[in-house]
C-alpha cells in the first residue's frame, strides 16, 4: 500500500512537472520572413540611419532648436517614423541642391514632426494636442 501511494505521488509530481515545462516552451514561435520584406526592413533601417546623420549635423541642429525641436527628441521621432514618411524626407533630401535648401528640408522635417504629433505617434510639441 504504501508503495502504490509513493508510485501515486511520483506520478503525479512528475506530470505536473510535464505540464509546466510544456507551458515555459509553447512561448517561442518563429516565422519564415520573405526576401522582400528584409529587404525593405534594410532599407528602412539605412533610411533612419542616413537622415540621422543628415540631422546630426550642428547647422541643422541649430535650425531644429530655433523652431523647439530638442536634438534629444529627434533620434527617438526619426525611429517612430513610418517608412513613406521616411521616403518623404529623404527624398526631400535627395532633391535639394546642395548647401542650399536646408532651410526648406528642416521646415519639412519640422512638418513631419508636427503631423505625427497631431496623430498621436509622439508628444515632442506641447502646445499640439493629438486627434485622439
Amino acid at each position: 500500500m504504501f508503495k502504490r501511494k509513493c508510485k501515486q505521488q511520483i506520478a503525479l509530481i512528475l506530470s505536473a512537472m510535464l505540464v509546466w515545462s510544456g507551458l515555459l516552451v509553447s512561448g517561442a514561435q518563429a516565422g519564415v520572413i520573405s526576401s522582400t520584406e528584409m529587404i525593405a526592413e534594410q532599407q528602412q533601417f539605412e533610411s533612419k540611419q542616413s537622415l540621422k546623420a543628415y540631422l546630426d549635423r550642428d547647422d541643422v541642429k541649430q535650425q531644429m532648436v530655433e523652431m523647439g525641436v530638442s536634438p534629444a527628441d529627434v533620434d527617438s521621432r526619426i525611429d517612430a517614423m513610418t517608412p513613406a514618411e521616411l521616403a518623404e524626407l529623404n527624398t526631400a533630401l535627395q532633391e535639394a541642391p546642395a548647401g542650399a535648401g536646408l532651410v526648406g528640408v528642416v521646415l519639412t522635417i519640422f512638418i513631419v514632426f508636427v503631423i505625427t504629433d497631431v496623430i498621436g505617434a509622439t508628444d515632442i510639441f506641447p502646445f499640439i494636442r493629438p486627434v485622439n
